[in-house]
């Protein structure tokens, strides 16, 4: 049973609603008559629950309900009104369902003829098409209390007595109230008729006493993701500019993510420049008052298990490169070898063997394909090849053979060779005297499960006359530092660019609801609640957002692949390369995830005040 209490309404300083006391039963068709602007649909409102600001109170099978009008609302009542309020974006049979998006609701059968126009658009039906849908929607709802606003006024008299006698049937199973101006409908099919006349009841006319009869109805269930498939039904409601919207968003974070991924890459690339001409795990030494290095401390470093290899340099000599021609060095037939010194043992062999004699050498991939340049690099094992080497304005060659082609590309073009080999070579071309010739610098390698820095310090210890520097790593840190500082002012103008963008998406979403405020009110109006609505609103960014990150995922991947593609044709290397930082685009997409809902919080505060009755009228 519903019952008004002292329901009292003022617009300014105007009484719609004056003392309103009336009590309804539980089912049956109501009548409320009167003239225009007599407070009838006011009256409808605050009994539906969608009118707030009224004195008074609303008692629903005995329990006051005027604190809980949300959930009220949305278990207890359904609407037809007299401007139908269809929501524009949505298909016929969607908006008929429209309360199932919000509740759990069993499937209703169709009782009017829809097949004529249930293909079409909304904005193409007619106002009696409209109306068969808005009797339809209400009918779906199964709600106890149906309020009618004018439910035939757009009808002709065949469909308006149709509709009647359905809300007449209807009137079996819930309590029915009708607000109408055809007084020969309302007397033909109401139980009962209430007259207002300047917002107070003048009149209660009673025709017949319905007995309520249980409607049995199927299973009820929810509607899955039905909030998620509402935001992308608005979403597309609007494609240009939901487009333009994505559109904007992926081209911000595209230049976020390439921009820290090159600047993170170039500082690999350099760290790796800087090891393929020192590796990491070696160490230079020399004597500290500039001697020559002694056989005996060769020998001695040469008795540790974590040293893999001592190399040594011969002062003022210099290797030039490598060429297939004897007669005379000529420059433009030379390779220039960056490393001759590195070891080799734990390489993997893509072609021959190991180095067995000091005129052996090992040449890396990239090596390999520069100076044979043809298809079949397994031809070069065998082939003779000259070192050149200058000394006091003197340039020799050095005959070399190729036994073997690692499976790595370096940086650097690179050869490998057993350790000082070539100053044994070179005793035979200059003719000097091993342990004479002078030897001021020299590089240990170590074994990869040791640590550089307990090395060092064990040989600082061992050999106090001698001075240990892990070679590369004061430039490595210099490159580090540098590169931190740029990427930090990378980050913040990044971020700069996100918060634009959001608070951007923010404005629009806001201007968005502005929009659609009368369409979210309807959604109220059959079933939705506040966190419904403001799910609606969030999911419809995060859409957008997501659309943006997978546009700019598929494009980051396309432009990383064509740029390293066009950088070793370009540089004829392989080692250098940006690689796909899944990384940096977790990051920036979780930071971005972040501030998308501080950017959501005008339009969710917008939504959480919106005013139902006002943007109904609107």
């Amino acid at each position: 049973m519903l019952k008004l209490s002292h329901i009292s309404k003022r617009y300014q300083y105007q009484k719609v609603l004056d003392d309103i006391c009336l009590e309804m039963p539980d089912c049956g068709m109501m009548g409320i008559v009167g003239a225009s602007g007599c407070g009838k649909s006011t009256l409808l409102h605050i009994i539906g629950g969608i009118d707030r600001d009224f004195q008074g109170n609303i008692i629903f099978n005995g329990k006051y309900v005027k604190r809980h009008l949300s959930n009220y609302r949305r278990k207890h009542v359904s609407f037809i009104f007299q401007n139908f309020h269809l929501i524009q974006w949505l298909t016929v049979h969607q908006n008929i369902r429209l309360s199932h998006y919000f509740q759990k609701l069993s499937n209703t059968e169709i009782r009017l003829n829809i097949e004529e126009f249930k293909e079409l658009n909304m904005p193409s039906l007619s106002h009696g098409q409209r109306q068969r849908i808005a009797y339809l929607r209400s009918q779906y709802q199964q709600a106890d209390i149906l309020l009618c606003d004018e439910p035939t006024g757009s009808l002709d008299s065949e469909h308006a007595v149709e509709v009647m006698k359905l809300l007449k049937e209807e009137s079996q199973y819930r309590l029915v109230i009708l607000v109408s101006h055809n007084h020969e409908l309302v007397q033909q099919y109401c139980d009962e008729i209430y007259t207002i006349t300047d917002g107070q009841i003048t009149g209660h006319q009673i025709i017949h006493e319905c007995q309520k009869i249980e409607k049995i109805s199927k299973k009820p269930y929810h509607l899955p993701f039905s909030k998620l498939s509402l935001s992308f039904m608005s979403l597309l409601s609007h494609k240009s500019r939901s487009l333009q919207l994505i559109f904007g968003l992926t081209l911000s974070f595209l230049c976020i993510v390439l921009t820290l991924t090159m600047s993170q890459g170039l500082e690999k690339q350099i760290q790796d420049y800087i090891y393929s001409l020192v590796p990491a795990s070696s160490i230079s030494f020399q004597n500290q008052s500039k001697q020559s290095i002694s056989q005996q401390t060769y020998n001695q470093l040469k008795t540790y298990e974590s040293i893999s290899r001592v190399q040594l340099f011969l002062d003022d000599y210099e290797n030039l490169g490598i060429s297939f021609h004897l007669e005379r060095y000529q420059e433009s037939q030379v390779l220039f070898i960056g490393d001759d010194a590195s070891p080799y043992l734990n390489m993997q062999l893509k072609y021959g063997n190991y180095p067995e004699d000091d005129q052996d050498i090992l040449l890396s991939l990239s090596t390999a394909k520069h100076l044979w340049q043809k298809e079949d690099l397994s031809s070069l094992i065998g082939q003779t090849v000259y070192s050149w080497y200058q000394h006091d304005n003197q340039v020799k060659p050095v005959t070399l053979k190729i036994v073997g082609i690692t499976d790595q590309s370096t940086t650097l073009d690179t050869l490998y060779q057993k350790e000082n080999a070539y100053i044994h070579l070179l005793k035979d071309i200059y003719q000097y005297d091993e342990n004479q010739v002078k030897k001021t610098l020299g590089l240990v390698y170590i074994q990869p499960e040791y640590q550089r820095s307990d090395i060092i310090a064990q040989l600082k210890k061992d050999l106090p006359e001698y001075k240990f520097i892990e070679v590369g790593a004061s430039t490595s840190k210099n490159v580090t530092d540098t590169m931190k500082q740029v990427r930090i002012v990378l980050i913040v103008f990044s971020i700069l660019a996100i918060l634009s963008s959001l608070f951007l998406i923010g404005e629009v979403m806001f201007l968005n609801v502005v929009q659609k405020k009368k369409d979210l009110a309807i959604m109220k109006c059959f079933g939705a609640n506040s966190f419904d609505l403001l799910r609606i609103v969030l999911y419809e960014s995060l859409e957008i957002i997501l659309f943006s990150q997978l546009m700019c995922t598929l494009l980051y991947w396309q432009i990383i692949h064509l740029v390293n593609q066009f950088v070793q044709e370009l540089l004829l290397n392989d080692t250098f390369s940006f690689a796909f930082n899944y990384q940096i685009l977790l990051i920036v997409y979780g930071l971005s995830y972040g501030l998308v809902f501080i950017s959501q919080l005008p339009p969710l505060f917008y939504v959480l005040k919106m005013n139902t009755v006002m943007h109904l009228k609107e």
